[in-house]
């Protein structure tokens, strides 16, 4: 069993963390083990109409990959309990299954506290039912393929200054990412963005086991994985790091 370090130093987001996840995999068991893999296993979600598109992004000189889940065809709007009876349906194995949905519980507190709606209210027009689904059951089915016995989490980057999203301009981090934010180690940067999406903070909650600096280990694997803002005036990208536990005498 191995531990997983996720250095979350510039932020964190769903798909930065499928991207790293699934890249550490590649390095560790080989070609095909991690892109194809999930690809596989997200198919049985059942969702018609979607799919993932890898790219290799330059951040700063460095090397990262890219995933963007794509709808192919028109979704409908689904609510929280729609989300979780996709999950259960799946079949998704043991903890990748229930980490999901606990994940997805998370979310829909923390959206279902800032708007002052009920849980079986919450749906998901603004952080996408599809992209949702792929990137927490994706990150969940990842860690279960990279045998992670622990996950250890740097201090996250949350980012400051100001974000507009459907409810209007809001300071950083915004209500549901602040609500998310509880009990991790936190810090802000003077980045005037957000560095931490509600999606990327609710998997954290649901795997991180501690946070703090690399753990011992032996490094069998890295992945960098990138977001959909990562630039090279803005470098930003999840780094997961898969250790062997080795030995002290």
């Amino acid at each position: 069993m191995n531990t997983i370090y996720l250095d979350c130093s510039t932020g964190v987001s769903g798909d930065m963390l499928l991207s790293a996840l699934s890249q550490a995999l590649e390095e560790w068991r080989g070609p095909g083990s991690g892109f194809d893999f999930l690809e596989r296993e997200l198919a049985r979600l059942g969702l018609d109409g979607f799919g993932l598109r890898w790219t290799e992004k330059r951040i700063a000189g460095i090397r990262t990959m890219h995933v963007d889940v794509l709808q192919t065809r028109e979704q409908p709007l689904r609510h929280y309990t729609d989300l979780c009876r996709i999950i259960e349906a799946s079949g998704l194995a043991g903890r990748a299954g229930a980490r999901s949905v606990e994940a997805l519980r998370l979310l829909g507190q923390a959206e279902a506290k800032v708007h002052g709606v009920d849980l079986e209210q919450v749906h998901f027009h603004e952080i996408g039912a599809v992209d949702t689904l792929a990137d927490i059951c994706g990150s969940m089915l990842l860690l279960e393929a990279l045998e992670a016995e622990k996950v250890v989490c740097s201090p996250v980057d949350l980012g400051s200054g100001f974000v507009t999203c459907a409810h209007g301009k809001m300071s950083v981090p915004a209500p549901a990412c602040a609500e998310l934010a509880k009990g991790l180690t936190t810090f802000g940067s003077d980045c005037s963005m957000e560095r931490a999406t509600p999606t990327g903070l609710a998997i954290l909650r649901t795997v991180a086991d501690s946070f703090g600096s690399l753990p011992l280990g032996s490094l069998l694997g890295v992945g960098y994985g990138s977001g959909g803002r990562s630039s090279d005036e803005q470098p930003t990208y999840v780094r997961a790091m898969v250790l062997e536990k080795v030995a002290v005498e």
